[in-house]
């Protein structure tokens, strides 16, 4: 069994009432480490030797030493960060002897599948890079992290190079929502074409706009008490945004083809305090709802502007 360093808690010290020394059931005074299950071990850390598994003397009057983690995962389930080098590892000997793993663990392991969160910066930027581990054999995606998207790309013996190939995407992630999911998707396409991926697009099926994030002055609400249209003065229900220039209007977000223009409805509150804005321009009588877009079929061009 290997435990990560980062499972270890060194440098802990007891003064005689917490624990016993396993083996001779004598009392223990000294310095002594923990692991993320519990077991204590005498000793600063796994590099003193000899070291011998303590137990504790009365679990209602121990004292339970504080772990990095607040939750700590045992450690075959513990899976290290980015940052985290995969040769930083103990090994649990019999006799509860612990040493360190030698160069590498005996079997490279998978990709590990994770789910990335776009930074502020990113989202800023309109888009960031996602990493994934293509498996040749079933044709499956994993989504991992650039460290182990590196190993891959390397061919490093701690990971399944020879089973899955490394791929990276640039994915959209705000301005105008129905351009970036055609961007998207097109990016899918083209990588399983070019890189010869069957079934590499299965894996974005219906999420071609995972990650997308609306604009401050976007994807807002009305229930019938805050916004009128402009040109018949009946409340509207439904989503808006605030164009700089134009001010509310229908729609999550704004769009090229004819939507009415609406206001604020005057209430004397503190909500909506003035007069309705006077708005110019020819629209339509009523809101123009597009269709849904099917991203099922073949490749889709960009489109549409202001």
């Amino acid at each position: 069994m290997y435990y990560p360093k980062s499972q270890i808690t060194t440098n802990l010290y007891t003064n005689g009432n917490e624990f016993i020394i396993a083996s001779t059931s004598k009392v223990y005074i000294g310095p002594y480490y923990i692991t993320s299950n519990g077991d204590a071990y005498s000793n600063k850390s796994p590099n003193d030797r000899p070291t011998e598994k303590l137990s504790r003397i009365s679990v209602s009057n121990s004292i339970k030493p504080k772990l990095p983690n607040t939750t700590p995962s045992p450690a075959s389930e513990f899976t290290p960060s980015d940052d985290d080098n995969r040769n930083s590892y103990y090994e649990i000997e019999k006799g509860g002897i612990y040493s360190v793993v030698p160069d590498q663990p005996t079997a490279p392991s998978p990709p590990r599948s994770i789910a990335p969160t776009p930074t502020d910066e990113e989202y800023e930027l309109g888009e960031f890079t996602r990493y994934f581990g293509y498996k040749n054999s079933t044709q499956q995606t994993i989504e991992t992290n650039k460290f182990d998207f590196d190993s891959l790309k390397d061919q490093s013996s701690l990971i399944q190079h020879d089973l899955f190939t490394p791929i990276f995407l640039t994915w959209m992630i705000s301005g105008d929502k129905e351009k970036c999911s055609k961007t998207n998707f097109n990016l899918v396409r083209l990588k399983q074409s070019k890189e010869k991926l069957p079934g590499f697009s299965k894996y974005f099926e219906g999420k071609y706009d995972k990650y997308f994030k609306y604009g401050s002055n976007e994807n807002l609400y009305s229930d019938g008490t805050e916004l009128r249209f402009s040109k018949s003065k009946k409340p509207y229900i439904g989503f808006y945004h605030i164009h700089p220039e134009k001010g509310p209007m229908v729609g999550a977000q704004h769009v090229p083809t004819p939507h009415e223009f609406l206001e604020f409805i005057t209430t004397g509150s503190i909500l909506n305090p003035i007069e309705p804005t006077i708005q110019t321009g020819s629209v339509d009588d009523t809101p123009s709802l597009a269709p849904p877009v099917n991203y099922s079929g073949g490749s889709i061009g960009g489109g549409g502007g202001y």
